[in-house]
C-alpha cells in the first residue's frame, strides 16, 4: 500500500485513503487529479472492493482512455472490470441493462447521431408547416438540446413556453420526441436525460 502513496503529497494521500462518505477535491489543471483518482481506485481494490462496484466517469473519451491506461498500469487486467467511461458511455451501458418499457423505450434502442436528428427535425418542420428560415434546423436542435440538458421533456418545456416562438419550438420538440420513441431511438442528450429520469424513478 505504501508504494501506491509514493510521490503523493499529504492532501493527495488523504484523498486516496478516504473511503467513508463523499469527498470533494478542488484542484487546478496539472495538479495531479487523475493520478489521485487512479491511485484511489487501486487503493479501493487493495481494500477488497469489487471492481464492479467502482465507477469512474470523465467528460471525454481521451480522458477515459488515459485513466483506464493508468489504472491498468497499477492493477493489471482487473481494470477491465471497473466501470470507467465517459458520462454518455456509462449512461448508454446503464440503459442497455435497465431500460425496459420505461417511457416506451426498451434496451435495444438505437442512438441517433446529428444527421439522424436533423432528418427528424426537417420532417417535423414540414409536418408542422413551419418555415425553416424562421425555424432553422440547427436552432431547433440547439433549443431541444438545451431543454434536455435542463432535464425537461417536451411536455415540461411546453408548460414553460412563454411566447409564440417557444410554443412552436415545443411543437417541434413534441414531434421529435414522439418520432424517437416510435423508433425506440435516443439521441446523445437523451442518454443523460433518460438515465437520470430512470434513476430518479
Amino acid at each position: 500500500m505504501n508504494s501506491l502513496l509514493t510521490g503523493l503529497n499529504k492532501e493527495q494521500q488523504q484523498a486516496v485513503q478516504h473511503t467513508e462518505g463523499p469527498l470533494l477535491i478542488l484542484a487546478g489543471a496539472g495538479s495531479g487529479k487523475t493520478k489521485v483518482l487512479t491511485v484511489r481506485i487501486a487503493h479501493l481494490l487493495a481494500q477488497g472492493v469489487n471492481p464492479y462496484e467502482i465507477l469512474a466517469i470523465t467528460f471525454t473519451n481521451k480522458a477515459a482512455k488515459e485513466m483506464k491506461s493508468r489504472v491498468e498500469g497499477l492493477v493489471g487486467d482487473v481494470a477491465n472490470r471497473i466501470w470507467l467511461s465517459t458520462f454518455h458511455s456509462f449512461c448508454a451501458k446503464f440503459l442497455r441493462f435497465e431500460l425496459n418499457n420505461f417511457l416506451g423505450y426498451n434496451s435495444n434502442f438505437t442512438i441517433y447521431d446529428t444527421s439522424d436528428s436533423q432528418a427528424v427535425i426537417k420532417a417535423a418542420l414540414k409536418a408542422l408547416n413551419l418555415d425553416d428560415k424562421y425555424y432553422p434546423v440547427g436552432a431547433m436542435i440547439a433549443a431541444i438540446s438545451d431543454e434536455k440538458n435542463k432535464l425537461l421533456f417536451a411536455s415540461d418545456f411546453r408548460k414553460q413556453a412563454r411566447d409564440f416562438y417557444q410554443q412552436k419550438v415545443a411543437d417541434v420538440y413534441e414531434y421529435y420526441e414522439r418520432e424517437l420513441r416510435k423508433n425506440n431511438a435516443l439521441d446523445f442528450d437523451d442518454l443523460l436525460l433518460v438515465a437520470v429520469k430512470l434513476l430518479q424513478s
